[in-house]
């Protein structure tokens, strides 16, 4: 047992050090795209449909098959058959007690009237579609990675915040106590710094139970125990500048080119297609060639082998109704997969409509956040310097870090929203991240030649 508990005691801290490393942004994305099981599962059925298509073309080629039966029956028919003396009479079985067949036969489509074909066109769309699907998870997976690690880095910064809060207002309530014990000032003073202490450890804790759960929901996609030590590397800044004028047309433009999901339509489609096309050719003939070599009980009436060659013509005349129904059923189908494109067309056009408003929101409240966070540090700056001259009430001062605070947690809100909001345009318009940043850089040049020509006209 102690060996045991020893054992486990280093796997567990060698987890730990393992699982502390900084990871970065990159390194995340990666390990979750290697064991989210999401990824798993498109990856099964693009490994399905690949199968599927084996199985389509499989129907061109030539199929053996090897059959061996043995027969016990009864009862025994024979006949005797006398001969010329001195010979006794040969007895003749008809059927005998045992029978044994050895058979092997070939079988060869020679005409499909377009089935086949069709099927293996499905197929292959089909294989298209689903790679697309795989590849549209994947953009969705690494989205949610995304924004899980800014969450976390947004709430490690909180944290940061609510820790310097605390101390600021432990550091005014040390010196209100010393004022109040050489009477310079009234018990107000102890007090009100008592309740914003009190104030500043509550936000704390919420502050670093928020980091825990932001924690928990990155080391979840990521494949690791919630619990696990998590240390993150720092985010660049989204870009530089604010955009202005952006315009939905570009983004819209590339999403409905590069968007996996759409393009995965667009092969279902195809498919559909397809699969009308086979209820078509499904009324025409079929004709196949069979051939078979047979070793078997010799008898009265058979011998030790046998062989055939036969072609089979296989002309539908009446069915009930059942391939009517079928071309009905995916003719419906097909009209199934364009309304879904057309769905699925209006939801991108909707979602890179968002994020190109709300990438340029969030990127004009940085910049306004940040504009007033520099006041707010300033304002704090001078309640500090007067309410240890003594020229200022305690209540002034404050005020001032109380808003301080809350202008620290805003610019880290808004920069990390401003993350999110970017992570949502990449993934709305379907491009990589340096050709989002590529177009970004084009506008914002765009828009400022267009200022200057207004000006000089």
């Amino acid at each position: 047992m102690r060996r045991g508990s020893a054992a486990v005691l280093w796997v567990t801290l060698f987890c730990s050090w393992a699982f502390a490393e900084r990871m970065t942004l990159k390194e995340c994305v990666e390990q979750a795209l290697r064991t989210h099981p999401q990824v798993k599962l498109a990856q099964s059925q693009l490994d399905g449909a690949v199968a599927r298509l084996r199985q389509a073309k499989s129907q061109l080629r030539p199929e053996l098959n090897f059959i061996g039966t043995r027969r016990q029956q009864g009862p025994t028919v024979s006949f005797t058959v006398p001969l010329p003396p001195p010979n006794p009479p040969e007895e003749i079985v008809v059927v005998p007690d045992e029978t044994r067949t050895l058979r092997l036969e070939l079988r060869q489509n020679v005409y499909d009237g377009g089935r086949f074909t069709s099927a293996i066109r499905g197929a292959s769309h089909l294989v298209t579609a689903a790679d697309e699907g795989l590849r549209a998870t994947q953009r969705q997976l690494i989205l949610r990675v995304t924004e899980a690690y800014a969450d976390v880095l947004a709430a490690q910064s909180l944290e940061e915040v609510a820790q310097q809060s605390l101390e600021w207002v432990r550091t005014v309530l040390k010196m209100a106590k010393v004022r109040f014990e050489a009477g310079t000032a009234p018990k107000f003073e102890v007090l009100r710094a008592e309740v914003e202490l009190t104030a500043a450890e509550e936000q704390l804790l919420r502050a670093q139970n928020a980091v825990m759960l932001a924690k928990a929901a990155l080391n979840q996609l990521l494949g690791y125990p919630t619990d696990a030590p998590l240390e993150l590397e720092p985010l660049p800044e989204p870009i530089e500048g604010t955009p202005e004028g952006l315009r939905t047309e570009p983004f819209l433009k590339q999403a409905l080119a590069m968007r996996p999901e759409l393009r995965s339509t667009e092969w279902q489609i195809r498919t559909a297609q397809e699969r009308v096309n086979f209820a078509k050719a499904d009324r025409n003939p079929l004709a196949f060639l069979t051939g078979d070599y047979q070793r078997q009980t010799v008898t009265g009436f058979a011998r030790a082998f046998s062989w055939g060659v036969n072609l089979i013509v296989q002309f539908p005349i009446f069915d009930s109704g059942r391939r009517e129904s079928v071309l009905a059923e995916e003719e419906a189908g097909l009209r199934q997969a364009l309304a879904q494109r057309e769905q699925l067309e209006r939801q991108i056009a909707l979602e890179v409509e968002q994020a190109v408003r709300n990438f340029q929101i969030a990127m004009q409240r940085l910049s306004t956040v940040r504009a007033a966070l520099r006041w707010a540090e300033e304002v704090f700056r001078l309640a500090q310097v007067r309410y240890e001259a003594g020229v200022s009430p305690q209540i002034e001062v404050l005020d001032a870090q109380v808003a301080l605070t809350r202008a620290r947690a805003g610019e880290v809100q808004a920069l990390y929203d401003a993350h999110k909001a970017f992570a949502r345009l990449v993934y709305a318009t379907g491009l990589t991240e340096e050709e989002v940043r590529k177009m970004l850089s084009v506008t914002r040049n765009t828009s400022k030649g267009g200022e200057s020509d207004e000006r000089s006209s």
